[in-house]
């Protein structure tokens, strides 16, 4: 019977542990490694070739959005499952964009995650209904959306209630940039535009980033 070798990528130490037990108590797989970083992870992998990678996306130094798109890459055919408590557009559009075989939320039951593990080592794609949900609404808001937005409507620039910064990321935002693709633009961190987006987002009263997109281009 083979054996399918699996890695796990996540800075919690605890969870990753706890992901080892699970797959480790099926008889036809083994975890042949654990990472707690992007920049960890790449390292490891540059010796051993599992058969799957589990990703968690928020980690220090290198997240796992990165080293998803840095492993296919060099492995294209390596298939990586995305495992994290975050279900933001913009990650599952990342995620998805550099190469992710599916997009798993944390709090699943260990019997899905099982399951699911085999059905990607089975060549499927794995959505949950949450995650395709999100990547429908933001596929619909794409194609419907009716052209890009040059200047920020007058609804948003009354009242000076937003920073210039705070304007500048609006305007990206409402063109649909990712989080990484804003960061690049205006040449700061990507932990910056999340620490600005949560500002933005009180101050436009919504709470992701699908409610954001949609209130500034319904102003247009």
């Amino acid at each position: 019977m083979k054996t399918f070798k699996v890695f796990i990528t996540d800075d919690e130490v605890l969870i990753g542990n706890a992901l080892k037990i699970v797959i480790q108590a099926q008889p036809d797989m083994e975890v042949i490694g654990i990472a707690t970083s992007g920049i960890d992870a790449l390292a490891q992998l540059e010796n051993i070739q599992p058969d799957l990678v589990l990703m968690d996306v928020r980690m220090p130094g290198m997240d796992g959005i990165a080293c998803t798109k840095k492993l296919k890459e060099r492995y294209p055919e390596m298939p990586i499952l995305i495992l994290t408590t975050y279900n933001e557009e913009s990650y599952i559009i990342d995620g998805l964009a550099h190469g992710a075989n599916g997009y798993l939320l944390k709090g699943l039951q260990f019997s899905q995650l099982i399951e699911t593990i085999r059905s990607t080592l089975n060549g499927q794609y794995i959505l949950p209904a949450e995650v395709a949900a999100k990547l429908s609404r933001y596929l619909m808001n794409t194609r419907n959306a009716p052209r890009d937005i040059s200047t920020l409507p007058a609804s948003i620039t009354a009242n000076n209630l937003f920073t210039t910064r705070e304007q500048d990321i609006l305007l990206l935002l409402g063109n649909r940039l990712s989080i990484r693709e804003i960061a690049d633009e205006l040449h700061i961190s990507e932990g910056t535009i999340k620490n600005y987006l949560t500002i933005i987002y009180e101050k436009l009263n919504v709470s992701s980033r699908y409610e954001a997109i949609t209130l500034l281009r319904a102003n247009i």
